[in-house]
């Protein structure tokens, strides 16, 4: 897939470490309530905003590699 778009997509426990995994690579990713209901912690989310807000937390995160 060498110069073409990836987008890397997990689904309920999967969702984070592959969330991160995209970080790593730097790669596009998506979350939301239909992906998983559980911020990384493992506390429900209380809204989509606030899925999102961790998942760009955590993408962050693992681009810098502090996984």
């Amino acid at each position: 897939a060498h110069g073409r778009p990836v987008l890397l997509h997990g689904e309920e426990g999967g969702a984070w470490p592959v969330l991160r995994l995209a970080g790593r690579l730097g790669l596009a990713t998506r979350i939301g309530l239909e992906d998983t209901l559980r911020l990384p912690d493992g506390d429900r989310a209380a809204s989509n905003a606030e899925l999102v807000t961790a998942g760009r937390r955590e993408w962050a995160a693992a681009r810098r590699g502090h996984d």
